[in-house]
């Protein structure tokens, strides 16, 4: 604060120096004294040194609070945003949230080092011009400075719209950057689908409105400019005309005219830059609107709270999960799980299986703590969920998913985010435990090779493969597994299926499976359709009873054998 405040003070001090050398160098002359003028050129060369030394410092200072400022205010964000909820990400593009800490926040940058600065040093000079004016000759400036506040008046009269283009721009913006990102990261499947004429229409649509919106602000801009400096030449005029008549009237000299003159233009100024600096503003206030708007958000809390039963049975210790009267909506509309009971003992392996969209993967979420149940309770190892942190919850969980995402850098520290602490050699025991080894050490750079954005450089089997060598190595009792073979070849399922076997030895394990095939040998299997368990059993049990789980079996043999035919 205090070097913009030397900043300004020094960029509102240069523009007073030439009316005051003026005034002072042509009353000399008046007054035929060389001397005077020898004296008076003395002093204000001083002045100018003075002044250019403290703005180089000043300015420095400015600079790097500036820059200290918006790298602060850009790490609270990344860590603010790093702690918003999963609902947050899934309901909000990704292309949105990176224009927000990349775009918007260069707006805001630029409003402390271009707006704001360019507010405080208009309205200092304009002051301090004021104030000379009105020591030379009260009357004068009191006539001139009564035609400025039409200025204002006019600029203020734009500012509310140009905030509102503004704001519609920064949001357009946003929808640009969403636009590229899915062009980026959806590259193939556009290829595949044959998409890029519909891709390139929506971006069409969004750039033709970003453009129609920055030529309607533009425009705003322009009149504004035009009204400021016809109300300029007004008051310039009106103040040619006032001077020469109170010179010729001997109430005032020529070096106090041409210093008024002069002075009036930095009063001037002040009336036609405040509009234009604060018109200019209100993009810069729409964009911190933005940030702000994040960081307003609400944080993924700590620990959940919500009503739960204190009764606690005997042998509650031997239920690692538990799941009593459990529902859950993501709105009011429709419930995905509704009074869901089941119990998964310690080492055991329950499957969860049914039509898509049933609420499989709605229970895991919830176990890993990224939404909060709705009514009932679900118990660890014989606790309230309550009664932990979800960090807690999440340190005695492992998560695979279909999807491995693999972080940019090289093998061993994605597999290192399993446990950032250990060994080279526990590394690689988690990596030949999950089948990983051999394809790792085939690699040109072994596990110092770098895997490429979301694991590009790496086949599907092989990213899943890392992912498992990362569950080994946080080792936790409870596994949670969403169709974690259901996207690989026949080779790369064997391999990922035999590093899950070994990973799920000795704990319990939650599968959502779509091949019924690999989950033959579950201690429960749990059908689920529209939010409620319909069916459980063996494999065996469930075929006998000949319900929905019988059905999906038969469907599959049935597909299977029409592509070991097919192939």
């Amino acid at each position: 604060m205090l070097g913009l405040l030397g900043c300004c003070l020094i960029d509102s001090s240069l523009p007073l120096v030439l009316p005051l050398l003026v005034k002072f160098v042509l009353d000399a002359v008046a007054n035929n004294s060389m001397s005077t003028i020898w004296t008076i050129c003395e002093i204000f060369t001083v002045i100018i040194v003075i002044l250019c030394v403290l703005a180089q410092l000043f300015q420095y200072w400015f600079g790097k609070t500036i820059k200290t400022f918006m790298a602060d205010l850009r790490l609270r964000l990344y860590h603010h945003m790093e702690k918003l909820p999963v609902s947050y990400y899934e309901n909000t593009h990704s292309g949105d949230s990176m224009s927000r800490i990349t775009n918007d926040l260069g707006v805001v940058e630029n409003a402390y080092t271009g707006n704001i600065r360019s507010l405080i040093t208009s309205i200092m000079t304009g002051g301090y011009s004021a104030a000379l004016m009105f020591y030379l000759d009260w009357k004068f400036a009191s006539a001139m400075i009564v035609m400025g506040f039409a200025s204002t008046y006019v600029n203020t009269r734009f500012a509310k719209s140009l905030r509102g283009i503004s704001a519609d721009i920064q949001k357009y913006a946003g929808s640009q950057f969403e636009r590229l990102n899915d062009l980026i990261a959806g590259s193939q499947v556009s290829r595949i689908f044959q998409m890029s004429d519909r891709m390139n229409a929506r971006f069409k649509e969004i750039n033709h409105m970003l453009a129609r919106l920055t030529v309607s602000r533009a425009i705003r801009y322009a009149s504004l400019n035009s009204t400021n400096y016809l109300l300029m030449w007004l008051k310039n005029s009106g103040a040619f005309i006032v001077g020469t008549l109170m010179l010729i009237n001997g109430q005032m000299t020529l070096g106090t005219l041409l210093s008024l003159v002069l002075l009036l233009e930095q009063v001037t100024n002040l009336f036609r830059h405040l509009g234009n600096v604060w018109a200019q503003l209100q993009s810069s206030l729409a964009g911190a609107a933005r940030v702000f708007e994040v960081l307003d958000m609400s944080e993924e809390p700590a620990r959940y709270y919500y009503a739960a039963n204190n009764d606690v049975d005997e042998d509650d210790s031997h239920r690692m999960i538990e799941f009593r009267n459990s529902s859950f909506s993501y709105d009011q509309d429709r419930r995905i799980l509704d009074e869901i009971n089941f119990t998964v003992k310690k080492g055991q392996v329950v499957a969860l299986v049914g039509p898509s969209g049933g609420g499989k993967s709605t229970i895991l979420k919830l176990l890993l703590g990224f939404y909060p149940l709705g009514q009932g309770e679900i118990r660890i190892e014989g606790k309230r969920f309550t009664d932990y942190t979800l960090s807690e919850l999440r340190d005695k969980m492992a998560y695979v998913s279909q999807d491995a995402y693999l972080f940019e850098g090289t093998i061993e520290e994605n597999i290192r985010y399993g446990r950032l602490d250990a060994t080279r050699e526990e590394i690689v025991a988690a990596a030949r435990a999950a089948n990983a080894h051999d394809f790792i050490t085939e690699q040109a750079d072994g596990y110092d090779t770098m895997v490429g954005e979301r694991g590009a450089r790496l086949s599907g089997g092989q990213k899943q493969r890392i992912s498992i060598a990362r569950a080994f190595l946080k080792n936790p009792p409870i596994l949670l597994l969403d169709e974690a073979t259901s996207a690989l070849d026949s080779e790369s399922e064997q391999a990922v299926h035999q590093g899950l076997l070994r990973l799920m030895e000795g704990k319990t394990t939650i599968a959502i499976a779509h091949r019924l095939s690999t989950i033959k040998q579950a201690d429960a299997i749990y059908v689920i359709d529209n939010g409620e368990i319909v069916e459980q059993g063996t494999h065996d049990e469930l075929l006998v009873a000949g319900g929905i789980y019988n059905r999906l079996h038969h469907v599959q043999e049935r597909n299977n054998k029409m592509n070991q035919y097919v192939s």
